[in-house]
């Protein structure tokens, strides 16, 4: 016989939804200020042993609640958006290559086909990136929104 409490986790797992508690908050609190802090440390700032904090991180990963663990840097990174215009057959064969360059690609209606957003160390490398869209096969024109800072 199942306990409610194995109901609802089976519940909130078919829904793909999971609510966080207090502690979960607090360790993604922490982990949003410095990812690579030490389960110990974490542990002694909630209140919990290191296992439990290596439970709930699991946990959070396995639920979807936490993605991915990425590095954000300082640089004088350049950032924007490519819109694309493509010759019409060739749009889904142009998304796809577009996923392997861009930090996101999207479908667009209207002038473009595609947008992409795109992100380098700096304009150089920000320019070969939009070069290379450009060379891709079935491109037709591109227009670039480069953010400012």
């Amino acid at each position: 016989m199942m306990s409610s409490i194995g109901v609802e986790e089976r519940v909130s797992r078919r829904i793909v939804v999971r609510v966080v508690d207090e502690i979960d908050s607090q360790i993604l609190a922490i982990l949003r200020e410095n990812a690579r802090t030490k389960n110990v440390e974490i542990a002694r700032r909630v209140n919990l042993t290191e296992g439990g904090v290596r439970a709930r991180i699991a946990k959070m990963v396995k639920d979807g609640v936490i993605e991915k663990f990425t590095v954000m840097t300082r640089s004088n990174d350049v950032s924007g958006l490519v819109m694309i215009k493509t010759q019409l057959d060739q749009m889904r064969v142009v998304g796809r290559r577009l996923k392997e360059l861009a930090v996101s690609a999207y479908e667009t209606s209207g002038e473009f086909d595609l947008a992409a957003e795109l992100r380098a160390d700096n304009v150089e490398l920000f320019n070969r990136k939009v070069d290379e869209i450009r060379s891709f096969p079935g491109v037709v024109n591109t227009l670039t929104l480069i953010k400012m800072t």
